[in-house]
């Protein structure tokens, strides 16, 4: 038997950046001033990154790094909302642009990132990563709107941030991920985290709450950075483990899988966040994952929606250069583009930052164009955990999904 390594987290030299040299902004918005916007500014409303056609906003992930294939698909979801928004002649006039920057899945790489972006011009951040506890305080202090699905229950401390969901989807409610567990046959769980990384040890931690609250003990936890399958695989087997639950890459996950299988032990449940973009797995791993589970933010591909088919035609059509866009890192970024784009529309004349952030804060039916299960209502707050997951099942055929009740599992609804 082949002896299955996990890859250990490294984030090898930082990426040496070439900061860009502030851009003069056009006539009256191009008045100098603080990232909270200056006095020169606040005469006509406008901000940074704001000219009379044009709105610029950043976009940071991990394009490099340990975590970057977790978001394969996130800058081209946001790539085609924005260019659909563009073909109909933008927002208030405006066209929508943008600046991108690789975070290479470093807490560190990230603020600076942010920082770059910020000075590039960017009116707001459009954010998918796992490290953002380092950027989001300093982009709290300038006052930039940051939207995107949150990686940590941080994103609920600062009132300039904006998430549609999170990539825990399901650990964060109070029982949903618990229930589910259950009602699928898992009666002891063991998690599984990627120790470098805090939103991995946070997942863990909503997680095991949401478990122990719907009576499922967690028996072995454990980072694997840099432990074998083997080792990993027997000893959460001797622990009486019979569910998986593991906030680590996707093949770190199917090694563990693929060695409780071999020891003869397959898990009753195995749960992964990123589960949902097994199709960027090659076949032999992505057999692996048969019959093992993920959880969604959104409603799942799989229930063919109109929003889905209408979601499915402009990602054809604007980012052609996705060989899949049902990744969930797509939709991800697609639902970020978007609630920027609604977050304009309570604009009035030049945008600025704090009125973008007042403007979408007092939003109380937002849900993506009938993507989420449950309009979102940011009154009410905007760092709550998931009200709604859709749970789905690895197909055995290990190609596609399963949807497992007649609609996701919301707070306050049964788990199946």
């Amino acid at each position: 038997m082949a002896r299955l390594v996990f890859r250990t987290r490294f984030v090898g030299a930082a990426l040496t950046t070439v900061t860009a040299a502030l851009v003069a902004l056009v006539g009256a918005c191009a008045a100098g001033g603080s990232a909270r916007d200056g006095t020169a500014q606040a005469a006509r409303g406008c901000a940074p990154g704001v000219t009379d056609d044009r709105v610029t906003v950043g976009v940071l992930f991990p394009d490099s790094g340990p975590m970057a294939a977790q978001y394969t698909g996130f800058r081209s979801g946001v790539e085609a909302r924005l260019a659909q928004e563009n073909t109909g002649g933008g927002v208030g006039g405006r066209l929508i642009g943008t600046v991108w920057r690789d975070d290479e899945s470093s807490p560190g790489v990230n603020l600076r990132a942010a920082k770059d972006l910020v000075a590039d011009g960017a009116f707001a951040v459009l954010e998918g990563t796992m490290v953002s506890e380092r950027s989001a305080p300093w982009l709290d202090e300038q006052g930039v709107p940051v939207l995107g699905v949150a990686d940590q229950p941080l994103w609920g401390e600062h009132p300039n941030m904006f998430a549609a969901g999170s990539v825990a989807a399901g650990a964060g409610t109070s029982s949903a991920l618990g229930r589910f567990v259950g009602s699928q046959g898992g009666t002891r769980a063991a998690l599984l985290v990627t120790g470098s990384d805090q939103a991995s040890r946070l997942f863990a931690a909503s997680a095991r709450s949401s478990l122990e609250a719907a009576g499922v003990p967690v028996v072995f936890e454990s980072a694997v950075d840099s432990l074998s399958a083997e080792r990993v695989g027997s000893r959460i087997l001797a622990a009486g483990a019979d569910t998986l639950i593991a906030a680590t890459p996707l093949d770190v996950y199917t090694g563990v899988l693929i060695t409780a299988a071999e020891l003869g032990r397959p898990f009753t449940v195995a749960l992964s966040p990123f589960g949902y973009d097994m199709s960027r797995l090659p076949p032999g791993l992505r057999q692996a994952l048969a019959g093992t589970y993920a959880g969604v933010p959104f409603t799942a591909f799989e229930r063919d929606l109109p929003a889905h088919q209408a979601y499915l035609s402009a990602m054809s059509r604007y980012a052609p250069q996705l060989a899949e866009p049902r990744l969930q890192s797509a939709m991800n970024g697609w639902i970020s583009a978007d609630l920027f784009v609604r977050g304009l529309r309570t604009q009035q004349g030049c945008p600025s930052r704090a009125g973008f952030v007042r403007g979408l804060g007092a939003v109380t039916d937002y849900d993506a164009g009938g993507l989420l299960a449950r309009k979102i209502n940011f009154t009410a707050g905007r760092g709550q955990a998931d009200l709604c997951v859709d749970f789905v099942r690895a197909s055995w055929t290990g190609v596609g999904f399963d949807v497992l009740s007649p609609g996701p599992t919301c707070e306050g609804t049964a788990a199946m």
